[in-house]
């Protein structure tokens, strides 16, 4: 049975990195991990359009890559606190698929600074390696926290993710990819293209 490798930002800052038989007969979700890898460029030309499955979640649409498919159903059942998930509908030959999850909390907004602290410490604290800030990026609009690290017992998974204030409220945007690092920060620049902020 293929599985659902999650990390995700839950309330107060708390990470939770949960592995666990995926709830579908159809597929399964990815993983995460990283290390490096600079996210800051914009998708190539040539990259596929976000014409797969449209999340539609709290105070926000994220357009999926082509050939993605909605896992809600599947990450909920690994972290209730997930507000919506997809991952690549293709299987692998190494049982992986890339995939996304979003976590939304509301919360003041506070300096990035204090956030990162708060990151560093909680991904710590949850055994994450490789913990690499990078540049910030825009989301639609609004400028993102962004950064990689790598989980025990995720392979070559890279967990790249993404972090903005908008409305009193927090969004995380979590990618794991288990392609080369370049690969890997293109599709995150991909599928963060595809993040729209619900109108006010």
């Amino acid at each position: 049975m293929r599985r659902i490798h999650a990390l995700a930002l839950a309330p107060l800052f708390a990470l939770a990195a949960c592995t666990a038989p995926a709830a579908t007969t159809t597929s399964a979700a990815p993983a995460p991990p990283a290390t490096t890898a600079a996210a800051t460029t914009a998708p190539s030309t040539d990259a596929p359009a976000n014409t797969g499955a449209v999340l539609k979640g709290d105070g926000y649409t994220l357009a999926l890559p082509e050939g993605w498919e909605d896992a809600t159903t599947a990450f909920k059942k690994l972290q209730p606190q997930v507000d919506t998930g997809g991952k690549e509908t293709a299987d692998t030959k190494d049982k992986f698929n890339d995939n996304v999850n979003v976590i939304v909390q509301t919360t003041p907004e506070i300096p990035f600074n204090t956030l990162k602290t708060a990151i560093q410490t909680q991904l710590e604290g949850a055994g994450s390696t490789n913990i690499e800030f990078k540049d910030n990026v825009p989301l639609d609009g609004a400028d993102a926290l962004q950064v990689w690290s790598s989980t025990k017992g995720a392979g070559d998974a890279h967990t790249i993710q993404f972090m903005a204030f908008n409305g009193g409220k927090l969004a995380v945007l979590t990618v794991s990819s288990n392609r080369d690092e370049t690969k890997a920060a293109n599709l995150a620049q991909q599928v963060i293209s595809g993040w729209k902020w619900a109108a006010a």
